[in-house]
């Protein structure tokens, strides 16, 4: 007989417990193992099966490139990373060109620059052979650039040279893999005060003269990229792509290297633009012999009155239209989308969890906008 039966018969009662216990505790064990397995499963993202071709061969054959936002904290996620890199052409670098933003930023000093999380996406597009799209150079949102400059009390000129030096560090580092820099951004609503906005740079360098000196210096950095103006509520005529307009007219005759107009187009879906007005001003913009680039496209169906499915096919229509107006202008270089899934959208961190306002819902299911994209793309 082993010592260790001898153990088991000298205790046949401590052996019993043991049993018990054991026996009691395998089921719960059991379980859990069944039921983390269950919920996994209930919870896993399907992927989508999507028509062929892909939008970005319908969009092709069209002469128009779509492109769609890459999220850092998604570039390792599937299905993600699927529809980005099978249904568009080009990614979006949106955040992390940001001096400063609520992970990182290319600024934490006014001495150094942290290139680590912007290397991520630039790396990740080239893997993908996808062209990027950067916002932005300057933008005037205070509580997107670093309190070390905003309570640094500079001078005027104390601020140009660090914007110079900002541009022109950053445009070389990423010199020949950035195809549109979007150069400055919203620099006209804000000198407007539209919804009360402010442009730092403007309220802290005098004016908007900064505006003419960030082109000169990008075009510096990286003579191959293509140079964008951006804006909001500028897809229309109207106050702010008036403005815009007769910019753009002086500072070309400046030799200002300005290369295209960004319309956000951040619409809202209880009152969307007409497709032939968007038309007729994508038109007199391509009439300047510059490009015409829809920047952040999404449709905020917050606060829109109806079922999900009257929403939806709202929504769809205005899609449709949008990616209307733009091929069918011809003056339209590109179209690129604010993010893929309703989950991942800026307007939930602003206090609108309803916005809708993509083209997949958060299951990463097509939502009636996709198909209308498809339609808009196919006719």
């Amino acid at each position: 007989m082993s010592s260790k039966s001898k153990r088991l018969f000298k205790n046949p009662r401590s052996a019993w417990r043991k049993r018990k216990i054991f026996l009691f505790i395998l089921p719960l064990f059991i379980i859990g193992i069944v039921s983390v397995a269950l919920y996994k499963i209930e919870n896993r993202v399907h992927e989508p099966v999507l028509p062929k071709p892909p939008l970005k061969q319908l969009a092709s054959s069209k002469g128009l490139e779509l492109g769609n936002f890459a999220i850092l904290s998604h570039l390792n996620d599937k299905p993600y990373t699927d529809i980005l890199t099978s249904q568009f052409s080009f990614a979006l670098a949106d955040n992390t060109p940001n001096w400063y933003f609520t992970d990182g930023g290319l600024r934490p000093s006014p001495t150094t620059f942290n290139f680590k999380q912007m290397d991520q996406v630039v790396q990740f597009a080239e893997d993908h052979q996808m062209p990027l799209q950067a916002h932005h150079y300057v933008w005037g949102e205070q509580k997107w650039l670093p309190s070390w400059l905003i309570n640094g009390r500079y001078s005027k000129q104390q601020l140009m040279n660090i914007m110079q030096n900002h541009i022109l560090t950053v445009g070389q580092h990423y010199r020949g893999k950035i195809a549109q820099w979007s150069v400055v951004n919203e620099a006209f609503t804000r000198s407007q005060h539209l919804y009360g906005l402010h442009d730092w740079w403007a309220d802290n360098t005098g004016g908007d003269g900064y505006i003419d000196s960030a082109f000169i210096w990008a075009r510096e950095a990286d003579p191959n990229s293509k140079l964008i103006l951006n804006d909001f509520n500028n897809e229309t005529i109207n106050q702010t792509s008036n403005a815009m307009y007769d910019y753009i007219k002086g500072a070309q005759a400046r030799g200002v290297p300005i290369d295209g107009i960004g319309m956000q187009m951040h619409l809202d879906g209880s009152s969307p633009p007409t497709k032939e007005a968007v038309i007729k001003n994508m038109q007199r913009f391509a009439a300047l012999g510059i490009g015409v680039y829809v920047t952040e496209f999404d449709v905020n169906m917050n606060g829109v009155k109806g079922s999900t499915e009257q929403k939806d096919q709202q929504e769809a229509k205005i899609y449709y239209d949008m990616v209307r107006a733009c091929t069918e202008s011809q003056a339209c270089h590109s179209f690129a989308f604010l993010g893929i899934t309703d989950k991942e959208t800026w307007y939930n961190y602003v206090g609108l969890p309803d916005a809708m306002p993509l083209m997949f819902d958060k299951n990463y299911q097509p939502k009636p906008a996709y198909y209308s994209v498809r339609d808009a793309l196919e006719h």
